[in-house]
């Protein structure tokens, strides 16, 4: 019989070891070490087991045979743990957008037909993003989320009449999670651009993070809750930037000690050449 296992929406579904083996490759590991670590856990699946049980024990065996394979199959976690607010992950996603060759503007108030809005990112100066922020797991950016998203873009190009607003292009609804069935079939009807966790398949949030090695500060295994702060109130969200920026530079906006950041550092370099 097949073993099932309980998904964080509380949901059941068969335990699927070639899940846990893409996982794994992802993280940069070998074939042969996927293959073994997939092989110890699969002995060590019960009936009923949760994801994030069975998570924990991939973690830790990834950990065991390289600590930056783990940091790199933990980056969904890492992603939610920018903190309880939007506020960071926006930031972070606007990086990642620069990196990829956008410009970017953050939090702008912008007026449209019927009121002000705070615009999360205005991408390349006419393109509308709003992120949908979860810093828990089992959350799905829903149906509400995209209409809401549409609604902001209609208020403001009916300010264009109005001459009170600027021309937006195109509307994005940006998530660190998936999107449910009902929100990507509405994004498609109305023409708004979903960036997500798995989605769209070419492009997703993931796949623009590891193609260039955007991890954030909070992959970082060795880092404690307020240098984390005390990096992302200094503009630095990305690891990528520890390997590139002075660490002199680096030590006079964090404030922390030179034995801490050398091992921060250390810790990065690793993650980035895996």
């Amino acid at each position: 019989m097949p073993v099932m296992i309980r998904k964080a929406s509380g949901e059941l579904e068969e335990f699927n070891p070639d899940k846990v083996r893409t996982a794994i490759i992802r993280s940069g590991a070998a074939p042969d070490i996927a293959n073994k670590i997939v092989k110890r856990v699969s002995e060590r699946i019960k009936d009923g087991m949760s994801t994030k049980e069975i998570y924990r024990i991939t973690f830790g065996l990834l950990k065991k045979e390289r600590h930056s394979l783990a940091s790199r199959y933990d980056l969904k976690r890492a992603i939610m743990r920018l903190g309880p607010a939007g506020f960071p992950f926006e930031t972070y996603l606007g990086e990642i957008l620069r990196e990829h060759g956008h410009s970017i503007q953050l939090r702008q108030i912008i007026r449209g037909e019927c009121t002000e809005h705070e615009i999360d990112i205005v991408l390349d100066g006419n393109i509308l993003v709003e992120c949908k922020y979860h810093n828990t797991g089992g959350i799905y950016t829903g149906l509400k989320s995209a209409m809401y998203t549409y609604a902001r873009f209609l208020d403001l190009q009916g300010g264009i009449c109005e001459n009170k607003s600027k021309k937006f292009k195109g509307v994005w609804l940006a998530t660190n999670t998936k999107f449910s069935s009902k929100a990507i079939e509405y994004a498609e009807c109305r023409g708004i651009t979903l960036v997500g966790w798995r989605y769209p398949i070419e492009n997703s949030l993931e796949q623009m993070i590891e193609s260039k090695g955007l991890y954030p500060i909070t992959i970082l295994q060795n880092i404690d809750a307020i240098s984390k702060d005390r990096f992302s109130n200094a503009g630095i969200m990305l690891i990528k930037d520890l390997t590139e920026l002075n660490p002199v530079e680096i030590k006079a906006k964090i404030g922390i000690p030179t034995s801490k950041l050398s091992g921060i550092i250390r810790e990065a370099r690793e993650i980035i050449k895996q």
